[in-house]
């Protein structure tokens, strides 16, 4: 299964028009809606069904901690998968939970966070729906 449908979570416009021009600077053809509240995105996730969600956690209304707990309550939603893409991290406490993060100290390039999302959407599709193949070239490796 090939990711197809994104949503993007963030508060703030700007961040969300950035991760649009990435995703659009592949040559993939991705539907991306945006939410700008963790309201609005368990709401878009419940009537359109993203393939994936990119979600900051810090957010005013509702961060994205409380809103993984209100997405892992509801059946309909909750084998959705996500990506953390906070720019930011609430400090000090070690967590071990449900989500991947994705953290690279300079952050990422576009073409290395389409590998990101074409990689994550083959490890992640539903089990007896293969992923559409990613890209033929391997992703940098990790920098420290």
């Amino acid at each position: 299964m090939e990711t197809k449908k994104i949503l993007l979570v963030d508060d703030e416009p700007d961040v969300l028009r950035l991760f649009i021009r990435m995703l659009s600077s592949g040559g993939h053809r991705y539907q991306v809606n945006q939410a700008l509240t963790a309201q609005r995105a368990l709401e878009l996730m419940r009537s359109r069904q993203p393939d994936l969600v990119l979600l900051d956690l810090l957010m005013p209304d509702m961060d994205g901690f409380e809103l993984l707990r209100c997405k892992s309550e509801d059946a309909s939603i909750r084998d959705i998968p996500v990506v953390v893409v906070s720019s930011r991290s609430p400090e000090g406490e070690a967590r071990v939970c449900p989500v991947l993060e994705v953290r690279q100290g300079d952050g990422l390039t576009a073409l290395e966070l389409l590998r990101c999302v074409e990689g994550l959407s083959q490890i992640l599709a539903p089990h007896g729906h293969p992923a559409h193949p990613g890209p033929r070239e391997t992703a940098p490796a990790t920098r420290a």
